[in-house]
């Protein structure tokens, strides 16, 4: 086993990992450079950059598309639970957090080396607390449910990285749902979904299948430049030694200051009353219903809102319920509605049945293949032109 690299707490820059779904690992790249991460490497789900103490904050504050944000302390590697175990034990975890409080390690392994996780997250345990019981004479409980510290050991290999986990709660929970419909779209993917589309606010936003409003929510923030933790309260880092309140509130006053009006319209529409009641509760707990326009109404009977064409986002129904006949029929008026109604769009479609596309009628011009919480889906870009008259685009009723 080689020498083990310790990031203490006193180091003014050192790594951060932070995690997302698979696909979204570009547009977490870039939103870590937009905020000065340094040394930025995309890893499958994650991303890596080093950063200091304020980037942290800014991190868990304001990446839309992050769900956890990992302060690395210690990177080395081993073969087996024993050199795990030696490795962390080195650590002068009295200096990270304190024995009266409570800590949970979460595993994620993906080696040979190891097959059962738990058991190497009970050899960190084991670890710690003895460290602790040698250096101070008390050790640190554990906690599954609402642990003060939670330590995240992720092993690649042979290669071991042993993190704070910053964020606590995921980071797709951003405080705005009051209550959630069934097969809810989680809120990371939603804002990585809007942000692959390259839409930035200056066109109309279109979502008729809204259920809950998940989209048009994260597509207003985009838009204003709200950031997502502007309603969240608890963040792990709050509790750790060197937590800095007014490093805190400087990075929530840079990030809150720099809000804007939508410059177009957002509309949100679903032919159930429940899901558009749902969607309603959410967006005023959001603060949006001033510039998020929800509407009962089936994408049949749905008109563009005035002004240029832009983009139109969605999510239809695949519910393991559903009869194949019945998916083909959702896809194939899917597609006829949009040539219909939305000449000159840029419709967006996620699924996970992947023979459902073809029956849209409408040629892909960009695919990305994400992962939603264990499922594979599909997220495709269809240009809509107008089949009847070609190069020209239906009138926009105001």
């Amino acid at each position: 086993m080689e020498k083990v690299k310790i990031y203490p707490f006193e180091d003014a820059r050192f790594p951060v990992v932070v995690t997302t779904f698979q696909g979204l690992e570009g547009v977490l790249a870039e939103e870590v450079m937009r905020l000065g991460g340094g040394d930025i490497e995309e890893r499958s789900r994650a991303v890596t950059f080093s950063g200091n103490k304020k980037l942290l904050y800014a991190s868990n504050y304001y990446l839309r598309t992050a769900l956890r944000v990992l302060r690395v302390v210690a990177e080395f590697r081993a073969e087996n639970e024993d050199q795990i175990y030696r490795a962390v034990r080195e650590i002068a975890w009295e200096t990270y957090f304190s024995n009266h409080q409570k800590f949970l390690v979460d595993p994620v392994i993906h080696s040979p080396h190891y097959r059962n996780s738990m058991f190497v997250a009970q050899r960190v345990k084991d670890a710690v607390v003895d460290h602790f019981r040698d250096r101070t004479g008390m050790r640190p409980g554990v906690d599954k449910v609402n642990p003060d510290v939670r330590l995240n050991i992720r092993i690649s290999g042979s290669r071991c990285v042993l993190s704070m986990d910053s964020s606590g709660e995921s980071l797709h929970k951003r405080g705005y749902r009051v209550r959630q419909g069934v097969a809810v779209l989680n809120e990371v993917l939603a804002a990585g979904m809007v942000l692959l589309t390259g839409w930035k606010g200056d066109t109309p936003f279109v979502d008729p299948m809204c259920g809950s409003g998940t989209l048009p929510i994260e597509a207003a923030m985009i838009a204003m430049n709200i950031p997502p933790g502007t309603m969240r309260s608890r963040y792990a880092f709050i509790r750790w030694k060197d937590y800095d309140a007014n490093l805190y509130q400087t990075v929530k006053t840079l990030y809150d200051g720099s809000r804007s009006r939508p410059p177009a319209p957002i509309v949100g529409s679903d032919r159930s009353a429940v899901a558009i009641r749902l969607a309603r509760l959410n967006v005023t707990h959001a603060g949006l219903e001033e510039h998020i326009k929800l509407r009962i109404l089936p994408l049949a009977d749905l008109t563009p809102p005035a002004g240029p064409p832009g983009v139109l986002i969605t999510d239809p129904p695949y519910g393991k319920r559903m009869q194949p006949r019945d998916i083909e029929q959702i896809y194939r008026s899917l597609g006829k509605d949009l040539k219909k109604n939305f000449a000159g769009y840029d419709a967006w479609i996620l699924s996970s049945n992947r023979n459902a596309f073809k029956w849209i009628g409408l040629k892909p011009a960009a695919t990305h293949e994400l992962n939603h919480g264990g499922l594979r889906v599909t997220f495709k870009k269809f240009p809509v032109r107008n089949h009847l008259y070609p190069g020209k685009r239906t009138v926009r009723q105001k």
